[in-house]
């Protein structure tokens, strides 16, 4: 093979310069496409915050909306009775609350002993009472001469970041009563269940949450579908119910003597301070006011 001739100096430089200016242009073409990646990416990342805060900004808006459809103004101004506003069906006439008896929800005895409960679906001590006298009140309320009757209020409104959650699960449990009693008690006890009851001081279940848990204890959807239904009071549009969770407000402040707390029990109508936190005390003295009636 014949020798090739050596390239002239030249040449090299020649070749070299061609290199490093091949090596110049990729460079540059390297550049300009990660500026414009930059460029995308960045455009993107502001489109994608600013989609975030107009997110952010409607769900605020949404949540002040709904807001006011469950605000009752426990704290300030007048609330209404029980007889003027729309009550979920068999709920006493004068107390507001929801009689549960052998005869069902709804339904009082005719005759025998009355124990009241007051629970906030919000409060940690009721939770507490549920979970330890829960099986005992449904007991008593399946015996003849026994007539529990469960009165949802919302005093910890203030506790839940501005969501109104006492309100808010006190107006579904109050739907449930209404449209699916057979499910009521249970539904109570699935909302003081530890993995479901939230916490003081937090947002508390959302509605669609609710929905799951009412669903979860055979509430049907067509039920948990009217959990947010509104309807109009003295030129207001309110959740359903939530008159009535006002009113049951008002009426524990009669019974209580302007003192309301939860949990409180009152059996036939004096208030019962024994032992909450231990199952049995309050079954016993329950069941020995039945037998002394």
């Amino acid at each position: 093979m014949p020798n090739q001739p050596r390239p002239t100096k030249n040449e090299r430089r020649e070749e070299a310069r061609a290199k490093a200016a091949a090596m110049r242009a990729q460079q540059e073409r390297a550049r300009r496409r990660n500026r414009i990646i930059g460029i995308v990416v960045l455009v993107a990342a502001v489109v994608a915050v600013g989609f975030a805060v107009w997110a952010m900004i409607q769900q605020g808006q949404d949540s002040r909306r709904e807001a006011a459809k469950v605000k009752t103004a426990i704290f300030e101004g007048d609330l209404p009775s029980i007889d003027e506003v729309a009550v979920p069906r068999g709920t006493d006439p004068v107390s507001g609350g929801i009689p549960v008896s052998a005869a069902g929800v709804g339904v009082a005895a005719p005759d025998g002993v009355r124990v009241d409960v007051y629970l906030d679906f919000m409060c940690p001590h009721c939770g507490t009472f549920e979970r330890v006298n829960g099986a005992d009140l449904q007991a008593l309320a399946a015996q003849d001469g026994v007539t529990v009757v469960y009165h949802p209020l919302a005093i910890m409104d203030r506790a839940s970041q501005g969501t109104y959650y006492s309100t808010r699960a006190a107006n579904a449990a109050g739907v449930v009563a209404d449209q699916s009693p057979e499910h009521f008690v249970a539904f109570m006890e699935a909302l003081f269940a530890p993995d479901i009851m939230p916490a003081g001081n937090t947002k508390g279940l959302s509605d669609a949450r609710l929905a799951e848990v009412a669903q979860s204890v055979g509430v049907p959807v067509s039920v948990t579908d009217r959990l947010t239904a509104t309807a109009d009071f003295e030129g207001q549009t309110l959740r359903t119910f939530v008159p009535w969770v006002a009113a049951s407000f008002s009426a524990a402040s009669v019974a209580m003597g302007g003192q309301v707390g939860t949990p409180a029990v009152f059996i036939d109508g004096e208030r019962w301070n024994g032992d909450y936190s231990t199952a049995g005390p309050l079954r016993a003295t329950v069941e020995a006011a039945r037998d002394a009636s």
